[in-house]
């Protein structure tokens, strides 16, 4: 099968309504909200959904669907207003939300998958890790963080990998946890041991722009999904401009040829303002 692992769902513009139903701490101030939406349920790994916060503001948020094709989990860090308060609801508040948006990642009968996560990239990374461990694909992962506490999902991954046969390894900047270094430092050796099909990756944009090379440098095609401002969700705004495309919706996710062909990506970015500004 080729193309997208799923069928985009009906897509509506106006919030709707969801009870939190579950909130679990999952790392250092981070924390996981589970609601009901069917929509969002049915969104592909990579695709995301605007989460409005009543009072507050309206934020962009990654999608870990589960089994059931009910519910679905938001990972929340906290950085803004919006996510701080987010962060502090309780089982039984109300939020809400519209979409999914954007194209997610996608799959075309590779046998052997290499899956590079960096920070909150654990989240669609550990979506797509769901899907892949049922259809047969050995699947080996590379999880990074600043620090230990910031590990996301380690031991769910952890057991996912293992269970298609894959190699699992954590890096940690300061060295708390697996191998001290960079995610990319271990996916160049990684790579230098063996090949894959493909390479799927989420992260920082430094981090991603350097996975691109290293696929490029081995010949293997890569899919990389991107983090943006995102203020409409839907390609209104144009926030999220790199180059000609729209992040919210020609992306988050783009392939390694798309991506070699954007001088911005990795290097700048548009902050809230809509002003170019470094990545650092």
């Amino acid at each position: 099968m080729a193309g997208p692992l799923q069928s985009q769902p009906f897509l509506s513009h106006r919030p709707r309504p969801a009870g939190v139903l579950s909130v679990e701490d999952v790392a250092a101030n981070v924390k996981s909200l589970r609601f009901k939406d069917k929509p969002c349920a049915a969104a592909r790994p990579g695709q995301f959904c605007m989460v409005w916060v009543p009072g507050t503001d309206e934020i962009p948020m990654s999608l870990l669907t589960s089994e059931d094709g009910e519910t679905v989990t938001i990972t929340v860090k906290e950085r803004g207003e919006g996510s701080r308060t987010l962060v502090r609801k309780a089982r039984g508040d109300l939020i809400g939300v519209r979409g999914p948006y954007g194209n997610g990642f996608t799959y075309r009968d590779e046998r052997t998958v290499l899956m590079i996560a960096g920070g909150t990239g654990a989240v669609p990374i550990l979506s797509l890790l769901r899907i892949l461990t049922t259809r047969d694909v050995n699947c080996s992962l590379v999880l990074g963080a600043k620090t230990a506490r910031e590990l996301l999902y380690a031991s769910e991954i952890r057991l996912l990998s293992a269970t298609t046969g894959g190699s699992f390894t954590i890096t940690t900047d300061d060295g708390t946890a697996g191998t001290r270094g960079l995610a990319t430092d271990e996916t160049e050796r990684v790579l230098r041991a063996r090949s894959f099909d493909r390479i799927y990756a989420c992260g920082p944009e430094t981090m991603l722009r350097r996975v691109i090379d290293l696929a490029g440098q081995a010949g293997i095609p890569a899919e990389a999904g991107l983090e943006r401002v995102f203020k409409c969700g839907s390609g209104i705004c144009g926030s999220c401009c790199l180059g000609p495309h729209l992040v919210c919706k020609d992306g988050p996710v783009f392939d390694d040829i798309t991506l070699r062909e954007l001088p911005e990506f990795g290097k700048s970015r548009r902050d809230h303002s809509g002003t170019l500004v470094p990545i650092r």
